[in-house]
């Protein structure tokens, strides 16, 4: 796959001023892409810049709504439902993880549910605000049907994702970001643009047979991690994010997306703790680094260079990227040049 190296303070501005073009407020617009810019700088692409396209034409097409008015709905010392307005899921999820903070902060641990969203980038950006105030932050999201039940041909579930952040690690955050699927619906997307296989046993055609072509798997399902654990990890998803957050996505066919998404929206689910409530925090921030210390000095298979923990190998990309700037696929540099010269933002 081609690629095109762009430093990241140029596509954090670009994004920004495409978004601003697509009459999102600056400062809004500015934390947006701010989102963006960091799940590529991660090598989170499948959630990066890739997906202004989509962003943009929803808003053109008036299916998400560019100055929501996000507003509680209801709430108690330490849960909070929130209507998202149907705006920018990084605004909705930046609003709804503020509130979980600061009732985690007051109460020991919150949770926090959205509806009428929209798609909020990667899961991990939110789960890693909690850490910003010692709280252990976790965070899920209800995606569009890619995923068929175990034994099935038809998706049902989305490629839901479960992102957890924990505090104590100095070196580098603890976070654990993944979707139940075998491969992120982005990277499909990527692929099929860029004309690329992918591996095998990853995704099926509708008759579930195996396929290696992004386009057909684009169409048919993706595989679940671990198979049928994978398949109920992501229904329990469907049943927090979805179903408690107000906006289920279950058994929505491809053709009613977008429909649906107008209607009712996505649906996220987010939940604070706050682990000094359990033990002094000093003595929980020395255990994670005791952990952390003991699995990366454990014994390594033959072939293993080094053991990685959770979100290290993605904290390094990003110390690296933030240096030497990011590599983004030619299609994806493409798509933003072409939005970019609509408002005169140059990538």
């Amino acid at each position: 796959m081609t690629t095109v190296l762009i430093e990241a303070p140029r596509l954090q501005t670009v994004c920004s001023q495409i978004l601003q073009q697509a009459t999102i407020p600056p400062t809004d617009a500015d934390f947006v892409a701010q989102s963006l810019t960091e799940a590529d700088l991660r090598g989170i692409h499948s959630h990066g810049s890739m997906r202004l396209g989509r962003y943009v034409r929803e808003l053109r097409e008036q299916i998400t709504n560019p100055r929501p008015q996000i507003r509680c709905l209801e709430e108690g010392p330490a849960f909070a439902r929130i209507d998202g307005d149907g705006g920018l899921g990084q605004l909705v999820g930046r609003q709804s993880m503020k509130v979980c903070i600061a009732k985690a902060l007051a109460a020991g641990s919150a949770t926090v549910t959205a509806c009428h969203s929209r798609h909020f980038g990667a899961a991990g950006f939110f789960a890693l605000m909690a850490i910003e105030h010692e709280l252990i932050g976790i965070t899920m999201t209800v995606a569009s049907p890619r995923l068929a039940p175990t034994g099935g041909t038809l998706p049902l579930f989305g490629n839901n994702p479960l992102a957890m952040a924990v505090p104590g690690n100095g070196e580098f955050p603890l976070l654990v970001d993944f979707a139940t699927g075998s491969i992120a619906a982005g990277n499909l997307e990527l692929a099929a643009a860029n004309g690329t296989p992918i591996p095998i046993g990853v995704a099926r055609d509708l008759e579930g047979n195996p396929t290696t072509d992004p386009k057909v798997a684009l169409q048919g399902t993706i595989v679940p991690i671990a198979e049928h654990k994978g398949y109920g990890l992501t229904l329990l998803i469907e049943v927090l994010a979805g179903l408690l957050g107000g906006s289920p996505y279950f058994g929505v066919e491809k053709k009613q997306v977008d429909a649906h998404v107008r209607e009712k929206g996505i649906g996220h689910f987010f939940m604070a703790i706050d682990p000094s409530r359990f033990m002094p925090l000093p003595q929980f921030k020395e255990a994670v680094a005791r952990m952390v210390s003991q699995t990366k000095a454990s014994p390594r298979m033959p072939g293993t260079v080094e053991i990685l923990l959770p979100g290290e190998l993605e904290a390094r990309r990003r110390q690296e990227r933030l240096r030497q700037g990011i590599p983004l696929a030619a299609s994806t540099v493409e798509m933003l040049r072409k939005l970019g010269r609509e408002c005169d933002a140059e990538l």
